[in-house]
């Protein structure tokens, strides 16, 4: 590239960052992004501006820039005259009034005069501008440029006069450029931006940058625009989510540059070497400008078949095509298996990267161990930080988000930015709303936007419920709701008004509408309810325990709040509460299994590291007094020689007698009760078995029918 530049006092001076450049462009690469060219490193080699290098001039002293002008962005235009304000590398920030305290991963280099003169108040907006030279041919040969920007509280990026970014809270409304704005957090958030190369000129172009307080108490301000380097165009943080129905799946995306998209897809066998055949269907995507200066898309696929596999990829050829991704469409029946998580939270612990890592190893875990789940049911929460596109590439790294559909229910992190509008095209959503439903099999699901905890925001979720349930109902065998604020748990978000009004509001609601699961999160600590009659328990006569089978009367709902997935935080037991049969706080990540059938609905919660079973409820329909088997079989070695087990669990209400086999030997054993299992390993006099298949017949009751399955081949060392 050719750099000049500029000659104003003041102006950025560009500095290599192919490390800043191989950062961002392998964190993109990770989260399934593919370019428009071939060439991004190359492209992206040098930066126009550097942290550490490039002079800012900068406002402190809470006044206007604009003045009484009319136009009150005229501060952002390259004609503005700034020639009095103070200049200052980043990173800019205080803590307290202080060049210290925020944490050793952002220090600060220029310290800002935090407080309005002789007071403890807070400055509202701290303003910013550098200005840049770009040539025409550099402008022809990047068609964006990708910005990394660490901000407390919230910021807004303009170029030349026009906004291209707004980081940090979307839902209030700048009416003036003094004013408090953003949303209190305890770190700063590091983001990405986007500026079209169609917003900048050859010759000198300003960059400016409002940088807002959430409130006159905020104890620390910070903002380093750390790079800002040519791009060629690139799809991001692509995400696989629920349909609105078995036979449909959603997607959505990320693109740097502006345009149109679309969805491919075709059934896996079709795809050869990642051509699409002629006859692939697509969709086009309905497209918007993102708050971090891109463009988001959402597009659906529909038509899909049971028990199929599918690869799509999504973008176009202007904007770049996402790599292809293969899922798999499992059972399309009434009998079949989800996963629920609690929070993800990447960066609750400190560390994104430590976060982001976790959630790779913990969903492909979780993936490897449930090939044939059908979807994955989030809790809420999936970053710490609404606004931090780092810690969304950090969720979109795990290869199941885009293999695996996902239905993600909107948490009190993820609320404060229209990002997690913007990550996830939800079914059936209605317009300015969080709430959405789906239907799967045999169950109707709906998502409740728990945020919305104010009587007259319980009173729209009421609504939404009793519409979707009063419409939809009675085509399905049960009804489940997901939200995030957990209305029975074991830690102290169960004592906070928001929760005890949602709890006193909402709980008599479900009994009322025949909800018979709820599935929540937040409180970061596995709880299993009892029974819950409205807000009033149904204790049982004998303690709870693991493999619990519950009969519900009318009216009697199962709450269940998941503890962390990832591990990036936990909370502790808050003492005993009324509504509690079964909880534990190991302090591990844990996920649950949904199995369903027309006759029941078993939540199975396992220590994902270890597989160990942290719980197992059913909850029963009438007709399901019949024993019903869940059946698991595996090969492992032992002393060098090869075993096949198998371990079958009677999740219906009878006890049974249950025989295992396998073609290495059978075992009967009598009197299996609910919730109990019958388990055998079967000696193979071999060092190695083939891939096989084990079963497990209820031999008392002529009306069961046998169940099996699989186990892979072994080789023992």
């Amino acid at each position: 590239m050719n750099l000049h530049a500029s000659h104003r006092p003041g102006a950025s001076t560009r500095t290599v960052a192919s490390t800043v450049a191989f950062s961002l462009v392998g964190a993109l690469l990770v989260t399934g992004v593919v370019t428009a060219t071939s060439d991004v490193a190359a492209a992206a080699d040098e930066s126009l501006i550097s942290s550490g290098d490039t002079t800012w001039r900068y406002l402190e002293d809470n006044t206007n820039p604009a003045g009484s002008d009319e136009d009150q962005r005229v501060w952002t235009t390259t004609g503005f005259d700034d020639s009095a304000w103070k200049s200052g590398t980043g990173a800019f920030g205080a803590k307290r009034g202080q060049a210290t305290g925020i944490g050793d991963a952002f220090p600060i280099t220029t310290l800002l005069t935090q407080y309005v003169e002789s007071t403890t108040t807070d400055v509202p907006t701290f303003f910013f501008r550098t200005d840049v030279d770009v040539t025409a041919a550099e402008l022809d040969a990047a068609a964006a440029f990708e910005g990394e920007i660490v901000y407390d509280d919230a910021a807004i990026v303009y170029v030349n006069g026009e906004e291209v970014a707004r980081l940090g809270d979307e839902d209030r409304e700048i009416t003036q450029n003094l004013q408090y704005f953003g949303t209190s957090r305890s770190d700063p958030v590091t983001s990405t931006f986007v500026v079209p190369a169609s917003a900048l000129e050859a010759g000198e172009n300003t960059i400016s940058v409002a940088l807002y307080q959430d409130a006159p108490t905020s104890s620390d301000i910070y903002l380093d625009v750390r790079s800002l380097v040519p791009t060629q165009g690139e799809v991001r943080d692509v995400t696989l989510g629920i349909g609105a129905d078995e036979t449909q799946a959603t997607v959505a995306w990320f693109a740097n540059l502006p345009g149109s998209g679309e969805v491919q897809w075709a059934p896996a066998q079709d795809v050869v070497g990642g051509t699409f055949p002629l006859d692939a269907q697509s969709a086009p995507s309905a497209a918007d400008a993102s708050v971090d200066g891109a463009t988001y898309h959402h597009a659906a696929i529909s038509g899909l078949e049971e028990n199929s596999s599918y690869v799509y990829r999504v973008g176009s050829a202007a904007t770049g095509w996402s790599e292809p991704a293969t899922f798999d469409t499992g059972t399309f029946g009434d009998e079949y298996s989800f996963l629920f998580v609690g929070d993800i939270q990447i960066g609750a612990s400190g560390s994104t990267s430590n976060d982001t890592a976790s959630w790779v190893r913990n969903a492909g875990t979780i993936d490897e161990r449930h090939p044939d789940a059908a979807f994955l049911v989030s809790a809420g929460d999936q970053v710490d930080s609404s606004g931090s596109t780092e810690q969304y590439a950090g969720l979109f790294s795990a290869a199941s988000m885009r293999t695996l559909r996902f239905a993600p229910d909107v948490g009190n992190h993820d609320a404060g930015s229209m990002l997690y509008d913007q990550h996830y095209a939800r079914p059936n959503a209605t317009e300015g709303m969080r709430d959405y439903w789906y239907g799967y099999g045999d169950v109707l699901f709906v998502s409740l936007d728990s945020n919305q905890s104010s009587d007259a925001g319980i009173d729209e979720r009421e609504a939404y419920l009793r519409g979707v349930i009063d419409e939809r109902g009675d085509d399905y065998e049960w009804v489940v709701v997901s939200f995030h604020h957990s209305l029975y748990s074991q830690a102290f978000h169960s004592r906070d008004a928001d929760v005890v009004r949602l709890r006193e509001r909402l709980a008599p609601v479900f009994s009322e509408l025949g909800v018979d699961v709820v599935l929540a999160g937040h409180d970061h600590i596995f709880t299993r309810s009892h029974l819950m009659d409205g807000t009033t328990p149904v204790v049982p006569e004998t303690e709870p325990a693991i493999g619990d089978v519950l009969d519900p009367q009318d009216g009697q709902v199962l709450y269940v709040t998941g503890n962390s997935s990832t591990g990036s935080k936990y909370y502790d037991f808050d003492g005993a509460k009324p509504w509690t049969a079964r909880w534990e706080q190991s302090r591990e990540p844990s996920y649950s299994e949904v199995d369903v059938t027309p006759t029941s609905f078993t939540v199975t919660t396992y220590a994902t590291a270890t597989e160990r079973v942290v719980d197992r409820v059913t909850v029963r329909h009438d007709g399901a007094a019949a024993p019903q088997l869940d059946v698991t079989a595996s090969a492992r070695c032992l002393a060098g020689r090869a075993y096949v087990a198998v371990r079958a669990t009677n999740v219906g209400a009878d006890a049974a007698d249950v025989e295992l086999s396998t073609p290495y030997g059978s075992r009967t054993f009598a009197d299996v009760g609910p919730g109990t299992s019958a388990y055998q390993s079967f000696a193979v006099r071999a060092t190695s078995v083939d891939a096989g298949t084990a079963t497990a017949t209820v031999t008392d009751d002529g009306a069961s029918h046998p169940s099996e399955a699989g186990y892979a081949s072994l080789t023992c060392p």
